[in-house]
């Protein structure tokens, strides 16, 4: 049950006296067993955000109860909650960026059960302002740990080139890493539009800004512990499980269906993209659906590839058997 102490609002209109320097987007669903952890790891951060934003969607345990006793104990940063819409993790994270305050100089993305390192933020923002004002996406390496926080092993890191041909094919971090400076949120905010049906929103936030001419950051210094249990919503990528996991998705369908979808969000958004990447998205789409050997063109025009050798081999079969 939603705790009465706790106000829902659909906006999340600013009290600070300046812009925000740091906000961080929260998106929550009865998470209330690991909820409370992750919250004290971002009030004691080196660089404490000025604001944090949670979008509840529709949690019936106590995770907002955790809410209103995290907004009494942290004084010194802004709270605000709003209600989810009620349709998927990915869908919540899309619309709560658009409460966002345009002003913002710094946006993470946070998930509900994982635990930050202090110096998470301050990372981010110290390697996201050597770009100036252009866009700019960060991620992270994390620490994968069972639910008890030991660590499993570290997540992998990128080994081919950051850039919108790469992000067609797959991410490149993951999203509770992710942390954006200002123009990058500009661009997300004008691409957003309610109709969106993305499944997986860091995917599609890496190519909307990759598309439009943003510099892609990768930080190989694990930034936070990354819980792994029965409710992750996608978990570990580097696991021979979560190889077969994927393979599985790919054969049934999954990946296309993805695929879809973030392909259509991108040419809603063409006027964002560089006339490069617009060029790149146009022979996607229309290889695409095409016969079998013009549909494995797109590895060599406009060349979309994927890390590593097996990476690519299951970029091939995904276009053989007509899952991209």
């Amino acid at each position: 049950m939603i705790d009465s102490d706790v106000e829902l609002s659909g906006s999340a209109p600013s009290n600070l006296a300046k812009k925000p320097k740091f906000t961080v987007v929260m998106c929550t669903f009865n998470g209330a067993t690991y909820l409370r952890q992750q919250l004290e790891s971002i009030a004691l951060q080196h660089l404490p955000p000025d604001q944090v934003l949670i979008s509840d969607d529709g949690s019936i345990d106590t995770t907002l109860s955790i809410v209103a006793a995290f907004q009494q104990a942290a004084a010194n940063v802004e709270i605000q909650v709003s209600q989810g819409p009620g349709r998927g993790y990915a869908v919540n994270f899309l619309n709560a960026l658009r409460l966002v305050d345009p002003e913002t100089e710094f946006t993470a993305l946070s998930d509900q059960d994982d635990v930050w390192f202090p110096d998470k933020l301050s990372r981010a923002a110290e390697m996201l302002s050597e770009v100036g004002e252009a866009p700019a996406l960060y991620g992270a390496s994390t620490l994968q740990c069972d639910e008890n926080l030991e660590t499993i092993s570290v997540s992998r890191f990128p080994t081919v080139e950051l850039g919108f041909l790469h992000a067609l094919g797959q991410n490149f971090a993951g999203g509770n890493t992710m942390v954006f400076n200002n123009a990058a949120l500009r661009i997300v905010q004008k691409a957003l539009v309610p109709e969106f049906d993305v499944q997986v929103h860091d995917w599609w936030l890496y190519q909307i800004i990759s598309g439009a001419g943003g510099h892609i950051l990768f930080d190989e210094a694990p930034c936070m512990h990354y819980r792994q249990h029965s409710a992750n919503q996608i978990g570990r990528a580097d696991s021979t499980r979560a190889k077969v996991k994927r393979l599985k998705r790919m054969v049934r369908g999954d990946y296309r269906h993805w695929n879809t979808a973030n392909l259509a969000a991108l040419e809603k958004n063409r006027h964002l993209l560089t006339a490069t990447n617009r060029e790149a998205l146009d022979t996607v789409l229309m290889r695409r659906d095409a016969q079998l050997l013009e549909r494995l063109k797109i590895m060599r025009e406009p060349g979309i590839y994927r890390q590593g050798f097996l990476g690519q081999i299951g970029l091939f079969a995904a276009l053989a058997l007509n899952r991209f």
